[in-house]
C-alpha cells in the first residue's frame, strides 16, 4: 500500500480513508490497524483520536470492543472510489485476514477438538494487535457481536472470487453455530461455503462444510436434505480415506435418522461410526506411546467423538424404550465428554441421562433432577443458548410423564420465555413439544 507509511501528522487523513474504504460500515479497532497497513495498537489510536478530534471519525463502544465510523458515509464512500482499485482491495483483504485469524482464535480457545483446516492469509496483524482472547466468554461474544460483519466480508470475498476466504471463515465461526444455533444464518452460509470449497478444490473443507450443513438442515427438519449433505461427505471421505471424516459423516447420518424417527434404522450407523472413532483413539493412543506423549490432545479429540456417538445410541435406546439401555449408554458418554472438557456436550449428556434415569421409574426422580441441575449448569457455563432453553423442555416432559402437570406447566413456560429470547435456535421438534407440553 503506497501510503501505508505516512508521517505521524498523516495518520488521520489515512485512517479516515481506510474507515471509508472498509468493507463494513463500523469497523472495530483491530480492523482498521489491519487495514490501514497493520499499524500498532499505540498509532491506531492516535490516529483515531485525532481523526475524532477533527470531527472525521465518531467513535463507539461495545461489549466487545471500540467501533468507528464516519458521519458522512455517502461522502466518504466517494473518497474511498477514488482511490486506486488495488489500494481498496488491500485495505479489504488486510481487514478479512485479521478477522479471520481472530475467528480462528476463538474457535481454537473454544472448541480445540475442532478439525483443523487451512487458513490461507496474506497480510498479518502487528505483533501487539495479535492478542486473541483470554477467556472463553470474550471470545464467545466476538464471535455473537460479529456476525454481521462475517456476513459483509463473506459478500467482499465473494465478489473478489477469495473462495478460500468463504469456507474457512465460515469454519472458524463453528463454535458460534454450534452453541449460538442462528440456524437460518448458519445454513445459509454453510450452503454458500460448501461452494466456496469446491471452488477452491479444498476437498477437506468440503467435507467439513457438508458435515456441519447437515448438522443444520437435521435441526431445520429437513432430514432428506440432511441426509444427502452427510451422504456426499461420507462418499468423498471414503474417496479420500480420510477416516475421521468417514466417522463423523457416518455419526451425522445415524443422528439424522435418529431425529425423523427412524431409530432402528440409525442404530447401525450409529454402530459403525462407534466402532471407527474408538479405532481412532487406539490409533492415537498408539501414536503418542511411539511419540513419547506427542498427540496427546488427539486422543482426546477421538475421545470427544465417542463420547458423541455415545450420546446418540443411548437416545436411540430411549426411543425404542429401553431406558436401562439408554442410561448405560448415557454414563459412559458422560464421562468421555467429561473427561475431553466438552462442557457443552457433557451437558447434553447429562440431559438425555436425566431424562433416561426419571424413564426407568422406581423413585428416581430427584436422581433426574440432579442431573438436569448439572446440566443446566453447564449449559450456562458453556453459552449454550439454545440448550439453555432445551434442557428446560426436557424437564417439563419429565414432569409430565410423571404426572406432575403444575411442575410441568411452569417448566415449559420457562422455556418458552428462553426460547423467547433466541427463537431462530427452535427446532421443529422444539416447537411441537412445547405447543404440546402448554396445552396439556
Amino acid at each position: 500500500m503506497s501510503d501505508t507509511d505516512t508521517d505521524p501528522g498523516d495518520d488521520a487523513e489515512h485512517v479516515y480513508r481506510t474507515v471509508a474504504a472498509a468493507p463494513m460500515p463500523r469497523p472495530r479497532l483491530e480492523s482498521i490497524a489491519a487495514g490501514a497497513g497493520g499499524w500498532d495498537r499505540a498509532r491506531t489510536h492516535g490516529a483515531l483520536g485525532q481523526a475524532t478530534a477533527e470531527g472525521h471519525l465518531v467513535p463507539s463502544v461495545d461489549e466487545v470492543g471500540t467501533l468507528a465510523e464516519v458521519p458522512d458515509r455517502d461522502r466518504a464512500q466517494r473518497g474511498a472510489a477514488e482511490l486506486p482499485d488495488a489500494h481498496r482491495e488491500e485495505i479489504a483483504r488486510r481487514i478479512a485476514d485479521d478477522f479471520l485469524l481472530r475467528a480462528t482464535a476463538a474457535e481454537h480457545l473454544l472448541a480445540p477438538w475442532h478439525r483443523a483446516t487451512a487458513r490461507t492469509i496474506e497480510y498479518a496483524p502487528a505483533p501487539d494487535m495479535r492478542d486473541g482472547f483470554d477467556t472463553a466468554a470474550r471470545a464467545r461474544r466476538w464471535l455473537a457481536a460479529s456476525t454481521d460483519d462475517l456476513q459483509v466480508l463473506l459478500e467482499e470475498a465473494a465478489r473478489r472470487r477469495w473462495w478460500h476466504w468463504v469456507w474457512q471463515a465460515v469454519h472458524a465461526f463453528w463454535p458460534h453455530w454450534h452453541l449460538a444455533r442462528p440456524l437460518t444464518l448458519a445454513r445459509q452460509v454453510h450452503e454458500d461455503a460448501v461452494l466456496a470449497a469446491q471452488r477452491d478444490g479444498a476437498r477437506v473443507g468440503e467435507r467439513e462444510m457438508l458435515t456441519s450443513l447437515a448438522v443444520i438442515l437435521r435441526s431445520q427438519g429437513e432430514h432428506e436434505q440432511a441426509l444427502t449433505a452427510s451422504g456426499r461427505a461420507l462418499t468423498s471421505a471414503r474417496e479420500d480415506e480420510d477416516a475421521r471424516a468417514e466417522a463423523q459423516a457416518t455419526n451425522q447420518h445415524g443422528s439424522i435418522l435418529l431425529d425423523a424417527g427412524r431409530p432402528l434404522e440409525a442404530r447401525p450407523h450409529l454402530e459403525q461410526a462407534l466402532a471407527l472413532r474408538s479405532d481412532l483413539v487406539e490409533q492415537a493412543r498408539a501414536h503418542v506411546e511411539r511419540h513419547q506423549g506427542a498427540g496427546a490432545g488427539e486422543v482426546r479429540t477421538f475421545r470427544r467423538q465417542v463420547g458423541l456417538t455415545l450420546v446418540t445410541l443411548g437416545r436411540v435406546e430411549q426411543a425404542l424404550g429401553n431406558a436401562g439401555g439408554a442410561v448405560r449408554y448415557l454414563r459412559e458418554a458422560a464421562a468421555a465428554l467429561e473427561e475431553a472438557g466438552d462442557t457443552h456436550d457433557h451437558g447434553r449428556a447429562l440431559a438425555y441421562l436425566a431424562a433416561a434415569t426419571a424413564a426407568r421409574g422406581g423413585g428416581r426422580l430427584r436422581e433426574a433432577a440432579e442431573l438436569y441441575d448439572h446440566a443446566e449448569q453447564a449449559f450456562t457455563t458453556a453459552g449454550s443458548t439454545a440448550w439453555w432453553a432445551r434442557v428446560r423442555l426436557l424437564r417439563g416432559r419429565t414432569a409430565l410423564d410423571a404426572g406432575q402437570h403444575e411442575a410441568a406447566r411452569e417448566e415449559f413456560t420457562e422455556a418458552a420465555r428462553r426460547f423467547a429470547l433466541a427463537p431462530d435456535t427452535m427446532t421443529p421438534q422444539d416447537r411441537e413439544h412445547l405447543t404440546t407440553g402448554l396445552t396439556q
